[in-house]
């Protein structure tokens, strides 16, 4: 009894009911494979939301997600537990019904040009489309103001929807030829400011989405690799990669939306990057089509010694130089095998000793990620309430857990574990995760708890947009640290929020989860979720960005990068100066001067803050 009991405490990391959608590509996969509808400025599709099914229960409208379906009775108590704030529906704050869009500057002349270069079809002037072009999913911001504050300080002038590399290559010749600026756009998720539009610049502007450039161009099956246009979106490549039997292997939380672009532009990781890499490791070669022609090396082999190549200015480029239209990837046969796990530990201190341990002895799974309490507890709050049998079992999985094991609710973590490869391979890392799990005290959760936990992460932005209708101000930002400075990180984290929020006047308390998401040989990405009610603000936005950047800095000065993943864009820059020397500016600054000397690029993400030659 004993054994089964331990078996089965999947329940007690993320427990989020898995209902196999009808509509699911496919009996594994990790999202739905299905198209929809996408919500306009909102995170994710129209056909999944949460709503109350109740003074407190909240359901999950769809069927595109594990939590999809089900009452949930123990996410509202859960929120007012840990911010001590009260959550009540009618306090639900009203969507503005209608949005304010100024008036196109683009002129006739100009709009008749694009269109004869790249076709009419191509060419919208639609103020709808314009605003959704305009901003990303900062949602303490750009989403915030979009639904219930003031609007856009500027929203572009017209949106090109590009089809080939010849029809980038005209729009980019022409805005240089008539001043006009260009802005690339791949699924709009960033979180970093990075498509906020500058407010002193009097130029035309135009949104350039690629995403109708999304198809595989060739596929090379003996080396494994193919080139794939740049606008094409996780699921897209996915999808069309395995219907041939492969898998890109990158699979960020955004893999839905985001674009193989918008992953080089922002130099992305994704959560299986131990078995497939970060994007700059898959990425063999890209194109790059700036004002003074294209930027690309002509062959892709495995590795090559030619001098400095250019091809280390698209990654973390952030739409500053050109557009990137084309990338050649490695790939992978889909796996053999693909199992889950999970593993219970006593505290933060012991997972991440795990954590170390694993990574030195140098046979790690495909992704393993250690949450903290909080973020651990938050799970078990998305679950559905057990009734029967269901119900005594899990009472006697607490009851093992807390009273036989010693396990304290209100300190234990869990890692979730995704093992990708050959049936051999697979043994060979659950032995080893087992054998490691024991020396540390953990306690092994089970394969449905490892892939629960997995999948809810998918669904983790609607949370965010659902709380921001009761005025939660909430955010994630994400640091890598060596490991000796993973608790001074998360522990000067936790005192700064905890001060600040004092200081400002925050009512209630504030909400900080954290979780380690990709291990390296010489430390680890940390992962945090940050939230506090902004009901007794009077600036409630400015606040929230105050001690956000305060936060930034206790991250920096604690030995921490600015980022893992999420880029620069403009929410970091001002940073940017404690991580790059000032030749190293120049130097870049120069490079852009070399490559758009008419400022076509003038975003202005990360250290290009000023107007470049060129802007008016």
């Amino acid at each position: 009894m004993l054994e089964i009991a331990l078996a089965v405490v999947a329940l007690c990391i993320a427990a989020a009911v898995v209902k196999q959608a009808g509509s699911r590509g496919g009996e594994d996969s990790f999202y739905d494979l299905s198209d929809g509808e996408r919500h306009p400025h909102k995170w994710g599709y129209t056909d999944t939301r949460f709503e109350f099914d109740g003074p407190k229960p909240v359901r999950v409208t769809g069927s595109r997600y594990p939590l999809a379906g089900y009452t949930l009775p123990n996410f509202i108590p859960f929120v007012e537990d840990m911010l001590q704030v009260p959550v009540n529906p009618d306090e639900m704050a009203a969507e503005k019904e209608t949005q304010d869009v100024p008036a196109s500057r683009a002129d006739e002349g100009l709009v008749a040009a694009l269109g004869e270069a790249i076709g009419a079809e191509c060419v919208s002037l639609d103020d709808r489309e314009r605003l959704v072009h305009s901003h990303g999913q900062l949602s303490v911001d750009e989403i915030y103001r979009l639904l219930y504050g003031n609007s856009l300080a500027r929203v572009v002038d017209l949106v090109l929807y590009p089809e080939s590399e010849e029809h980038v290559s005209a729009i980019v010749r022409l805005a240089s030829e008539r001043d006009l600026c260009l802005v690339p756009y791949g699924g709009g998720t960033n979180v970093s400011g990075a498509l906020a539009l500058p407010t002193d610049d009097g130029r035309i502007f135009a949104s350039v989405d690629m995403r109708r450039m999304n198809e595989i161009v060739w596929l090379d099956e003996e080396n494994l690799q193919a080139c794939v246009e740049a606008g094409i979106s996780g699921k897209e490549l996915e999808c069309a990669l395995g219907a041939r039997g492969y898998t890109s292997g990158h699979d960020p939380d955004s893999v839905e939306f985001s674009t193989l672009g918008g992953w080089i532009a922002t130099n992305a990781s994704g959560m299986k990057k131990n078995r497939y890499g970060n994007i700059e490791d898959i990425v063999l070669e890209a194109t790059l089509v700036a004002p003074t022609g294209e930027v690309e090396t002509l062959h892709a082999t495995p590795r090559n010694s030619v001098g400095v190549q250019p091809r280390g200015l698209l990654f973390g480029s952030e739409g500053n130089f050109g557009i990137i239209t084309k990338a050649v990837i490695k790939i992978h046969p889909q796996p053999e095998v693909r199992q889950y796990d999970a593993v219970l530990f006593k505290d933060f201190a012991r997972g991440v000793d795990f954590l170390k341990a694993l990574r030195q002895a140098g046979t790690l799974p495909a992704s393993i990620r250690l949450v903290n309490n909080n973020e651990l507890r938050f799970g078990r709050a998305l679950k559905a309430a057990a009734t029967g049998f269901k119900h005594y079992k899990e009472k006697l999985e607490q009851f093992v857990l807390f009273k036989v094991k010693g396990f304290d609710p209100m300190r234990m973590v869990g890692c979730t574990v995704v093992m990708e490869g050959s049936a051999e391979e697979v043994a060979h890392q659950k032995g080893m995760i087992a054998k490691l799990a024991k020396r540390y005290g953990g306690l092994r959760a089970g394969a449905s708890n490892g892939k629960r936990g997995y999948m809810l992460t998918f669904g983790i932005a609607y949370i965010r947009d659902f709380l921001n209708q009761f005025n939660f101000l909430g955010e994630t930002f994400e640091t890598s640290v060596p490991w000796n400075k993973i608790h001074d990180v998360t522990q000067a984290v936790q005192e700064k929020l905890l001060s600040e929020c004092e200081a400002n006047g925050v009512g209630g308390r504030p909400y900080l989860a954290y979780r380690v998401t990709q291990t390296y040989h010489t430390g680890v990405c940390i992962y945090f979720t940050m939230g506090f009610s902004g009901r007794r603000l009077a600036q409630p936005i400015e606040v929230y960005h105050e001690i956000e950047r305060k936060l930034r800095q206790t991250i920096l000065d604690h030995g921490g990068s600015l980022s893992h993943h999420h880029g620069v864009g403009k929410k970091r820059q001002e940073f940017m100066r404690q991580v790059q020397s000032e030749n190293s500016i120049e130097v870049l600054r120069k490079t852009k001067q070399a490559m758009d000397p008419g400022n076509v690029f003038a975003i202005r993400n990360g250290i290009f803050t000023e107007r470049e030659s060129g802007g008016s």
